[in-house]
């Protein structure tokens, strides 16, 4: 049985949940009816020949905005709606910046050309295999004779196009604003979703929770802060210097595919409730654009993805030792590394072939104590540079190898590797790496290196 002061207590409640719900619709009709006001009289505009409605015509003509589409309410109206809208207490004015601070925060950029189209696809010969690091989801297509397949998409019979030049949406800049290839932060509109975080003065915000929230969407991110002296710094969780301009990047595509729909709302949400928490204002490229340019270039990464592999096998009756393995790497400058395979690399640490066990144990630290019937040398073609001088090393070393050990270098298929069969599959091997210089995405470089890990 319900004392008197839960009585009163429920009775107190239902009051307050009316004159509030009273309060919103008494302010959602002044507020609409000063929309409506608003717009009830046209003027024109002398700069544009079109008619606009009210202040909202007067900022379209200082800002040289246009229309992409007659259809399309102009940005000036939508804008007058979300300054009437802005006043309502929604969700939306707690977390997303008015667009007019938005549009102040936008700095011109050079416009550049689009990249080259890529050329003809070659067809695949050479064999490859998946990372079998668990790292590499997406499907690599097929290369050269030498290990495990994994099967390519169909060959498309019309030609990819070529990335676009990155731009910001129409309804948000001036047309003429475009991005370039390079943005002043380091970041590179070819492969990342950049966004800016302006703030009205320098501050010195604590950027810890908002980039783990952004590790956590699935996709690298990178993040620079623009320094009162100008100069470009990574961002930390805690800056030295305060920072009027942040710009992060959202990687479009790596090997566990593209940038999808629900990624890039979580990026951006997590901007604009930070934004909102600490006074800034956020300006995010067309959500559409970018998601075609991630699915064009996860489309040609798969394409390139390839590993190229030698096996090399024993006799049933003499397998190989660790011990003749782990002195005959050595000798030829391969290091054993944590991941229990040899390693061979250049002057800067970068991994250009790997040496690894075909059964499931690696090679012990030591040296000692382990046979196998099969060892299989891998190259990661999107990542090495000067690819070629690599893949005429490596299978020197396999031949090598063979010679020493009384084994057989072999395709995947069991067929013993010939010099004409390698020289055809280095020509093969030419081809992709002219595609990657076509496109604008060097093997080993660092456009390269980000997106093939």
């Amino acid at each position: 049985m319900m004392t008197t002061l839960q009585i009163v207590l429920a009775i107190v409640a239902v009051v307050l949940i009316t004159i509030i719900i009273v309060y919103n619709l008494l302010q959602e009709r002044r507020f609409r009816k000063e929309a409506e006001k608003m717009f009830s009289h046209k003027r024109e505009d002398v700069m544009l020949g079109e008619s606009v409605h009210g202040e909202a015509g007067a900022r379209r003509s200082e800002s040289q905005i246009h229309l992409t589409d007659d259809s399309t309410p102009s940005p000036e109206v939508k804008h007058a709606v979300d300054a009437a809208e802005a006043k309502l207490p929604t969700m939306d004015t707690l977390r997303r910046p008015d667009s007019s601070s938005i549009l102040s925060s936008l700095e011109p950029i050079e416009s550049v050309g689009p990249v080259a189209p890529s050329a003809s696809p070659v067809k695949p010969a050479i064999s490859v295999m998946k990372s079998d690091k668990g790292v590499a989801s997406r499907p690599v297509s097929q290369a050269a004779p030498a290990v495990k397949t994994k099967p390519a998409p169909a060959p498309v019979s019309t030609p990819k196009p070529a990335l676009a030049p990155y731009s910001l949406p129409k309804a948000d800049q001036p047309e003429a604003l475009t991005v370039n290839v390079s943005s002043p932060s380091g970041l590179d509109p070819l492969t990342e979703y950049i966004a800016r975080l302006k703030f009205a003065a320098p501050a010195t915000a604590n950027f810890g929770p908002l980039l783990v929230s952004l590790r956590r969407i699935g996709k690298p991110v990178r993040a620079f802060g623009r320094r009162v002296d100008g100069a470009w710094e990574a961002l930390s969780s805690h800056p030295r210097s305060a920072l009027d301009l942040v710009e992060f990047g959202l990687q479009l595509a790596d090997r566990s595919g593209a940038l999808s729909q629900d990624q890039l709302d979580m990026f951006s949400r997590a901007l604009y409730e930070f934004a909102a928490e600490e006074g800034g204002a956020v300006t995010c490229p067309d959500k559409s654009e970018a998601l075609e340019l991630a699915r064009d270039l996860d489309l040609f990464c798969m394409d390139v993805d390839v590993l190229i592999g030698l096996n090399l096998v024993s006799a049933d009756s003499r397998p190989f030792t660790s011990e003749a393995m782990h002195g005959l790497a050595l000798e030829s400058n391969l290091s054993l590394e944590v991941d229990g395979s040899f390693h061979a690399r250049d002057s800067q640490g970068h991994t250009l072939f790997t040496l690894a066990n075909q059964g499931e144990e690696p090679f012990p630290r030591d040296g000692r104590g382990l046979t196998t019937h099969g060892v299989t040398l891998l190259f990661d073609v999107p990542r090495v540079a000067d690819g070629l001088s690599v893949f005429d090393r490596m299978t020197q070393l396999g031949f090598d190898l063979a010679n020493r050990l009384e084994g057989r270098l072999v395709d995947d298929n069991g067929r013993a590797v010939s010099e004409d069969s390698l020289n055809r599959d280095r020509s093969r091997l030419l081809a992709f790496y002219h595609r990657m210089e076509a496109r604008g995405i060097p093997a080993g470089g660092e456009r390269s290196l980000r997106l093939f890990v």
